[in-house]
């Protein structure tokens, strides 16, 4: 599936190559895998045995999971791309079939259960007005009021209705766009992959939806860096927040890089599923921690809608959740509000 990069926050690199100098296991090395997937980057790092320690105790390789984690990539791919045009998603947007698979099942509860904790602030069902905005693979357009209308007739989660492996529309012109959570859903995929091969100790980054697994070998938590808000595309990327993570996700959302200009309007990314137009408010880049990849995906894309008030008001009704939120003051000055559950894992803050 394709969509700009979010390129919001880096695992840091450097952290990581220290870490293989460290103290670990005997025996274990480190392994890397990069490469483009979904319109976007990844990079995994993991620690496991030789291909020839692994074949002598007849355990997956690392060629294997090379493998198993391109046949991940492409088992999402197909359920939910927009830019595969034989994916399940296409075909369900065609009204060329009302069956679906496991992959689009898991999403599709996984985004339900967030719009309904968001008062529908995520909405799957925004995907006609993603593509005339020219977010997904049309040109880039401005759009006049009456199309906006038009096409929200047909917007709203609630106009979808899952029954077994039977998918309902009020209305065939629904459109649907699973962006917000299929790339920390993958995210997720591949660690739970690891973690069932016994690869306690990795880091898994699908386009910034980042989930760190165990300690690294030398006993440290992974450190992931937020980037400080900029609107430059070009600029050299300072970060603003550091952070230390263990068995948890951290996905951030943000408009300052994905945006496009159009007759002197900057348009936003993030299209408000209650308007239909582009979100306009004081937040910046939104980044949440959660337990799984695609809750910290979800809720950052409907968070980055909600607006610093009401997204610190969801904080505080579900504790289970922390954020690192940059915004904009009155002033235009760039301040940062941290939730109090993250404060002992925050190394800095600019």
């Amino acid at each position: 599936m394709r969509k700009i990069p979010r390129l919001l926050f880096i695992v840091l690199l450097s952290s990581l190559i220290v870490c293989c100098s460290g103290r670990k296991e005997p025996g274990l090395q480190k392994y890397e895998l990069n490469g483009m997937t979904q319109g976007t980057y990844y990079h995994i790092v993991y620690y496991h045995l030789s291909e020839t320690d692994c074949e002598k105790r007849n355990i997956i390789t690392p060629i294997q999971i090379a493998k198993a984690i391109d046949s991940i990539f492409t088992v999402v791919d197909n359920s939910l791309s927009l830019w595969n045009p034989n994916s399940l998603l296409n075909k369900l947007n065609h009204n060329m079939t009302n069956k679906v698979d496991k992959v689009f099942k898991d999403n599709y509860m996984q985004a339900k259960h967030i719009s309904d904790m968001t008062g529908g602030m995520l909405d799957i069902t925004i995907g006609a007005l993603v593509r005339a905005y020219g977010f997904a693979y049309e040109k880039r357009r401005e759009l006049l009021d009456s199309e906006i209308d038009s096409m929200m007739m047909y917007v709203g989660y609630e106009k979808l209705k899952l029954k077994g492996d039977t998918l309902y529309k009020s209305y065939p012109q629904t459109q649907m766009d699973f962006n917000a959570v299929a790339q920390g859903y993958t995210t997720d995929q591949i660690s739970d992959f690891l973690k069932r091969h016994n690869i306690s100790s990795h880091i898994v980054d699908v386009g910034g939806e980042v989930y760190a697994s165990g300690l690294k070998p030398d006993g440290q938590n992974w450190r992931v860096a937020v980037e400080q808000p900029s609107d430059s595309m070009s600029s050299e990327r300072v970060f603003n927040t550091l952070i230390k993570l263990k068995n948890q996700s951290i996905v951030t959302s943000g408009n300052y890089r994905k945006f496009y200009v159009e007759k002197g309007i900057k348009y936003s990314h993030t299209i408000n599923p209650k308007t239909g137009r582009p979100s306009k408010n004081t937040l910046l880049s939104v980044s949440i921690v959660a337990n799984t990849a695609v809750m910290a995906d979800g809720l950052a894309t409907a968070c980055m809608v909600m607006g610093l008030d009401k997204t610190k008001e969801f904080l505080d009704e579900h504790p289970q959740y922390a954020a690192i939120l940059i915004y904009s003051d009155e002033t235009g000055d760039l301040k940062t509000y941290v939730s109090p559950t993250l404060e002992d894992k925050i190394e800095k803050v600019n």
